[in-house]
């Protein structure tokens, strides 16, 4: 997006929920008002990037939810999944292998 289209949209920060297991995180971004063909989402020098452009307004501008995260070795940014629904952006981040956690078992 360029400066010109910026000037476009007011952006939010999007609330996020983020819940952690042993094989997966994932993460809950409100983004009222867009639908998946107006969210992106992208993994770049290990930068989580969501951006979702919305039908509503603030202040007379379309919003533009935008959030960033740095994402450790641990993610396996391959296999990260993101769907949309109810105005709610679900991304799975699964752990790699070498990441999660081992039980040992004692004799």
């Amino acid at each position: 997006m360029n400066n010109e289209q910026k000037k476009m949209f007011t952006e939010i920060t999007p609330v996020a929920d983020i819940i952690e297991e042993n094989e997966k995180a994932t993460v809950y971004f409100e983004i009222p008002g867009a639908s998946a063909g107006n969210v992106k989402v992208e993994v770049k020098n290990s930068t989580l990037t969501i951006e979702a452009e919305s039908y509503l307004e603030r202040h007379g501008k379309k919003v533009l939810f935008k959030r960033s995260f740095e994402l450790s070795d641990a993610v396996d940014i391959d296999n990260i999944k993101a769907k949309t629904q109810d105005g709610v952006l679900t991304l799975t981040l699964p752990k790699a292998e070498s990441a999660q956690v081992k039980k040992i078992a004692v004799e």
